[in-house]
C-alpha cells in the first residue's frame, strides 16, 4: 500500500533578523514560492500545506493552489520550538481525519535546494527506515581552539574547551542545513527531542545549502541564483 507524503513550509509573519523574511524576493520571486515550488516539483508528494499566521502568506500559498494552515501566535514567536509547529500542523489534519505516513518539511531558508536533493532524502529515508532524516553539508567552519565567543564591550573568549573536546583525525564535521527534513509522522506526534530516534543524515554540497538568516545570506542567495 502506497504510504502517503504531505509536505509542509511553516512560514511565520515576524521574523528576528531579517523583517518580513519569508516574503523577500531572489529573481523576482518570494522564499515561500521557492520551497512551495519545490514541493511541486516531487510527484510523491501528495499534499502540499503552508502553516502560517501571515494573510499575505494565506494569499500566496491560495495562489499557488496549496492548503493553509493558520498556526496560533503562541507558535509564531522568535523562541518558539518549531518540533511544537509541527505537532500542531499534524493534529490540525488529524482533527480534519486526513491520515498520512510521511512528513516533509521544506523551510523557506534554503531558496538553493535541488528536486534530487529532495528526491534523495526522500529515498534515503525509505530505504533506511529512518525516523528522520536530515540534510547536512561539509562544515567550513571546522571546530579549532582559535574560536572565540565575543562577549560585552566586544571582549573574546575561547569557544572550546581543550580538555572537553578532542577530533580525530578521521573525523569528518558537517554543519544541518535547512535543505529539508523528511520524517515518519508518528515520530514527530510522539517525539520531544527531534534527534532522539533513529536519525539519517544526506549530504548537501554548500552551493546549494545556504541557510538564509540574514541579509548577507539574502544578498548570497540573490548572487548564486544569477549565475
Amino acid at each position: 500500500m502506497k504510504k502517503k507524503i504531505f509536505a509542509f513550509i511553516f512560514a511565520r509573519k515576524n521574523s528576528k533578523r531579517i523583517k518580513n523574511k519569508n516574503i523577500k524576493t531572489i529573481n523576482n520571486k518570494t522564499l515561500l514560492e521557492y520551497s512551495i515550488n519545490s514541493a511541486k516539483q516531487i510527484r510523491v508528494i501528495d499534499k502540499i500545506y503552508v502553516s502560517t499566521d501571515s494573510n499575505l502568506m494565506v494569499n500566496i500559498a491560495y495562489k499557488k493552489k496549496v492548503f493553509v494552515i493558520k498556526r496560533p501566535k503562541i507558535l509564531c514567536k522568535d523562541d518558539s520550538n518549531e518540533l511544537l509547529s509541527w505537532k500542531h500542523a499534524i493534529d490540525f489534519l488529524k482533527m480534519k481525519k486526513e491520515k498520512f505516513d510521511i512528513f516533509v518539511s521544506l523551510p523557506t531558508t534554503s531558496p538553493l535546494r535541488s528536486k534530487k536533493d529532495i528526491l534523495k532524502m526522500i529515498k534515503t529515508f525509505k530505504r533506511t527506515n529512518s525516523d528522520l532524516v536530515i540534510s547536512v553539508t561539509k562544515t567550513n567552519r571546522i571546530p579549532n581552539y582559535n574560536m572565540v565567543k565575543v562577549g560585552k564591550s566586544a571582549r573574546a573568549y575561547l569557544a572550546i574547551d581543550k580538555k572537553r573536546l578532542k577530533l580525530k583525525k578521521e573525523e569528518k564535521i558537517y554543519d544541518m542545513t535547512t535543505v529539508g527534513y523528511v520524517a515518519k509522522t508518528k515520530y514527530i506526534e510522539k517525539t520531544k527531542n527531534l534527534l532522539s530516534g533513529k536519525v539519517t543524515a544526506v549530504e548537501i554540497p554548500r552551493e546549494r545549502a545556504l541557510d538564509i538568516d540574514d541579509n548577507f545570506d539574502l544578498r548570497l542567495g540573490r548572487l548564486l541564483k544569477k549565475k
